[in-house]
């Protein structure tokens, strides 16, 4: 190479590092379209340096999906993180950020765009790479299988997602010891999408566990840590014992009060179960002013007109009515 041609190149190398130094900087500081202007300038360096399908490239496009993603423009996102996943792929060797990133990157993509059959169909191909990897990262695979459990739960298969939370519970059990918060979302999750047909006993001793470790450890997230109240109250609840379904109904509406304030509408469902309880057991009194709480949730969420909020409105007349 002649020295004025590698001058040229050492010079463009030194400008298109400078330039995604210039990206990462405006990302961390929120600036995303002075973040975009630097990924695509870098990126079109990188190109004339290395090539249109270099492994290099996987950065820029990796930071410039990052930037698009960011300012709400999800189809240039995922096609700027699509072609980040084709180098990479093709590149056979580790990239900068690593394969498994990229494809964490396009499932959030997907996930805001509501693909959720392509999430599904990208979860299984990333949990396809960990297990053919031979000593696979197990926080990694074990927040993958969650997060795939997870599509899987909500959209009805529960048996399917069963035993992908259980296989995230021992993997984390494993990694990060029992007592750990991800062991407790984990347990939580499992609960939550337990299959319809298992006894109530086995989600209550899922979500007790749960509860033991978030009560003993701050770390755990405290919406997670009034979920997991709330889900334990239904349970015993279901197995009929109504006083300490109250009981940790209130820690849940207290827990989650604490965090959102007394009007958020995650208040809502923990409101009116506290309140069904005090209804079904002739209380008035403690039952209507959950009622109207929850009434006056309801309707500023949903309208006065919408089902939730006429049902909550039907049992305070019931009250009413009654008292």
């Amino acid at each position: 190479m002649r020295p004025d041609r590698a001058l040229l190149r050492w010079w463009k190398g030194r400008e298109y590092r400078r330039l995604l130094d210039e990206a990462a900087s405006a990302l961390a500081a929120s600036r995303h379209a002075d973040a975009e202007v630097a990924c695509a300038r870098a990126l079109g360096l990188a190109e004339v340096i290395y090539g249109t399908d270099d492994a290099e490239l996987a950065a820029p496009l990796y930071a410039l999906s990052s930037a698009q993603l960011a300012q709400g423009r999800l189809d240039e996102a995922r096609a700027s993180s699509a072609r980040a996943i084709a180098i990479a792929e093709a590149a056979g060797a580790d990239t900068d950020p690593p394969l498994p990133r990229l494809l964490e990157q396009l499932a959030a993509i997907l996930e805001r765009q509501g693909k959720s059959d392509d999430v599904e169909a990208l979860f299984r191909r990333m949990l396809a790479g960990h297990d053919r990897t031979r000593e696979p990262d197990p926080v990694e695979l074990a927040a993958l299988l969650n997060r795939l459990g997870l599509l899987l739960g909500r959209k009805g298969a529960r048996a399917e997602a069963a035993p992908l939370f259980q296989r995230a519970i021992a993997l984390r059990e494993a990694a990060l010891g029992g007592g750990h918060p991800l062991v407790a979302e984990a347990l939580y999750n499992a609960a939550t999408f337990l299959e319809e047909d298992r006894p109530v006993a086995e989600r209550e001793a899922m979500l007790r566990r749960a509860l033991e470790i978030a009560a003993a450890d701050p770390a755990v997230d405290g919406a997670l840590h009034a979920s997991i109240l709330h889900n334990l109250a239904a349970a015993r609840e279901a197995l009929g014992d109504a006083g300490e379904a109250a009981s940790l109904y209130e820690r849940a509406l207290a827990a989650r009060e604490a965090l959102v304030g007394g009007a958020h509408p995650s208040l809502r469902p923990t409101l009116v179960r506290l309140a069904q309880i005090h209804h079904a057991a002739g209380r008035p009194s403690a039952a209507l002013p959950l009622y109207e709480r929850a009434r006056a949730i309801a309707e500023a969420e949903l309208g006065p007109d919408h089902p939730v909020a006429a049902a909550i409105k039907a049992w305070i007349e019931e009250v009413r009515s009654r008292s």
